[in-house]
C-alpha cells in the first residue's frame, strides 16, 4: 500500500526481501517516534541487533543500486502520518505482553481442526506449536521467527527447523483457495482476529476458552483487526 513507489523504482522484491523491507521500515518508524540509533530502536522493538543489521545490509544491497533511499524514507513517512490518528491506533506492544507466554489451547486446536480428515502428523505437519507462532505473528504483526514459541526453542539450543517448516506450510496454504490446510490457515486467521480483540480488551478468560462452532471461523474476520497500528513492534 505505502511502498508502491519504492517498488516501482527499486524493482520487484522477493518475499524474502519484502520481509527485510518491513523490518527496516519498523526500525525507521521507531527512530522517527523515539529517536536514537538503530541498534537502540531494534532493542525497543524486540528485534535482535544481528537480525536487524542483516536486514539493513540486504536493504542496502537492494536500494543502493537505484539510489532509492529517499523513496524509502518517503514511503515510511506515509504510515507514520496515518499512525498519528488516535482513532486508528492499536497497541501492539500490549498485545505482545499479553501473549508473551500464551500457547494454543488444546481445546481450541481440536476445534480448529474439526472436520479435517487428511491432515498428517509428520514432524513438519501443522501443529499447535506452529499455530501458536503463526497466530502470535498475526495478532502482534511481529516476525514469527522471533515469536516466543520459536525463540524458546532457539534459547535452549533446540532445533527450530521443523517448526519453521510447519509454519511455512501454513503460510503457503493461506495463499491457496482449496484443501484442508488452506481452510485451517483461514480458521487460524479468523481465530487470531478474535484473539486480538480479546488482547485489546484485556480479557484473559477469552484467551483460554475454545470458540463455539468452527463454521463461525470460516467467515470473514472482524474489521477491527486490520486497522492501522501504532509503531510499537515489528
Amino acid at each position: 500500500m505505502f511502498f508502491g513507489g519504492l517498488r516501482a523504482r527499486a524493482g520487484p522484491l522477493s518475499d524474502w526481501n519484502t520481509r527485510h523491507l518491513r523490518r527496516a521500515a519498523s526500525l525507521k518508524l521507531a527512530e522517527m517516534a523515539e529517536g536514537g540509533a538503530w541498534p537502540d530502536c531494534a532493542g525497543a522493538l524486540g528485534i535482535p541487533w544481528n537480525t536487524a543489521e542483516q536486514s539493513l545490509k540486504i536493504m542496502k544491497r537492494v536500494l543502493d543500486p537505484t539510489h532509492s533511499w529517499a523513496d524509502f524514507d518517503l514511503a515510511v513517512a506515509q504510515p507514520a502520518d496515518a499512525l498519528g490518528s488516535p482513532a486508528t491506533r492499536i497497541d501492539y506492544g500490549h498485545r505482545r505482553l499479553v501473549l508473551s507466554s500464551w500457547q494454543m489451547p488444546d481445546a481450541v486446536w481440536s476445534e480448529l481442526c474439526a472436520g479435517f480428515t487428511a491432515l498428517r502428523t509428520a514432524p513438519t505437519s501443522p501443529s499447535p506449536a506452529a499455530a501458536t507462532a503463526l497466530v502470535w505473528a498475526d495478532v502482534t504483526q511481529g516476525d514469527y521467527l522471533h515469536s516466543p514459541a520459536i525463540t524458546a526453542l532457539r534459547n535452549v539450543r533446540g532445533g527450530t527447523t521443523l517448526m519453521v517448516a510447519s509454519v511455512n506450510q501454513l503460510r503457503a496454504a493461506a495463499r491457496r483457495s482449496r484443501g484442508e490446510k488452506s481452510l485451517l490457515a483461514g480458521r487460524l486467521e479468523n481465530y487470531a482476529a478474535r484473539l486480538a480483540v480479546a488482547c485489546d480488551h484485556a480479557d484473559e478468560y477469552l484467551l483460554e476458552v475454545p470458540l463455539e462452532g468452527t463454521t463461525q471461523l470460516d467467515q470473514a474476520r472482524p474489521a477491527s483487526h486490520s486497522q492501522a497500528a501504532v509503531a510499537r513492534s515489528p
